[in-house]
């Protein structure tokens, strides 16, 4: 597999901390947004870049192509961005007039929230699944088979 070439772009930190692109014909673009494309399979890879109305820009293969310090910048933007909490443990699942609401505990402390059908939860493979909830906030269960007893029998009423 050949290494990208570096890409002839560069982010800089706006005012505000928000993120800037000048593109490779020298138009700035502020206020742009990077979106994993594949967030729980490729989550290194595959960055596109957004204008704030979500229109895509361009499409970054591998950030590691960045010459620094765009890479340090676009990687940071990314972390802040970054939302997928792992769920450790399944408390209850109670059944809704349109869908489900999930009680957890996740990574990042106790939660609950909706989830509408059954085609929210899917299977990523190698035992993985991820649920999405009606805000479309991702919540990942890295192995379904390392769930305690309770969680796995909670999980198997709807995956």
């Amino acid at each position: 597999m050949s290494t990208p070439q570096p890409l002839n772009i560069e982010f800089a930190k706006e005012s505000q901390g928000r993120l800037a692109l000048v593109d490779s014909n020298g138009i700035r673009h502020t206020n742009v947004h990077p979106v994993k494309l594949f967030p729980l399979t490729e989550k290194d890879h595959w960055i596109s870049i957004q204008s704030e109305g979500a229109r895509e820009i361009l499409c970054i293969e591998d950030p590691q192509s960045l010459p620094e310090p765009s890479r340090t910048l676009l990687l940071e933007a990314l972390a802040r961005r970054d939302f997928v909490p792992i769920i450790l443990v399944i408390h209850r699942i109670v059944r809704l007039a349109n869908g489900h609401e999930w009680h957890v505990t996740t990574d990042r402390g106790d939660t609950s929230f909706e989830v509408e059908t059954d085609e929210s939860i899917q299977p990523l493979g190698h035992g993985r699944l991820v649920v999405v909830d009606r805000g479309n906030t991702r919540y990942l269960i890295p192995n379904v088979a390392r769930l305690d007893r309770i969680s796995k029998r909670k999980l198997e009423h709807y995956y």
